[in-house]
């Protein structure tokens, strides 16, 4: 709970605006993979979601971070082809941008199966999807953390 409560204050920071709508989108933040117990991935998928969540884009879609941990699970069993490590190394930039592990062995594969990876992507995405994974609707009753606040959610 707490590192999801930093990223919706960290964000909330950045788009004061919207510090409602995101203050309400802490339901969405729930871990789907083990690997979400290392901070740094937990704190990735967080951060992809509330993004969506500001720019009103659909967050059912897997996050770049529950791709890595399908990637990492297919690469303990079997050996990946050049587009699917191409997939791995783009996910893991867009979800872990300062931690480098692919250097710039990337640009290969994205210049070799560029298309190929887009369309690895979109199915990850798509297969990760979680159906439920939407704000919906809001019913607020103008508390936040138990304490008083003026939220534009507060009565609707």
């Amino acid at each position: 709970m707490d590192w999801a409560e930093k990223e919706i204050f960290q964000l909330t920071s950045v788009y004061p605006a919207e510090a409602d709508t995101l203050y309400h989108s802490f339901p969405l933040l729930r871990p789907t993979h083990g690997r979400m117990s290392q901070e740094f991935v937990y704190h990735a998928h967080c951060r992809e979601l509330l993004d969506r969540v500001v720019k009103g884009t659909d967050t059912r879609p897997g996050t770049a971070a529950e791709v890595c941990c399908l990637c990492g699970e297919v690469s303990a069993v079997t050996p990946m082809r050049s587009a699917a490590i191409g997939l791995y190394a783009r996910m893991w930039i867009a979800a872990f941008p300062d931690i480098p592990v692919f250097g710039d062995r990337h640009f290969h594969h994205e210049a070799l199966y560029g298309s190929t990876i887009d369309d690895l992507e979109a199915d990850a995405r798509h297969r990760l999807a979680v159906a439920h994974r939407t704000v919906g609707a809001i019913d607020c009753t103008g508390r936040h953390h138990g304490e008083t606040v003026h939220c534009k959610y507060a009565g609707t």
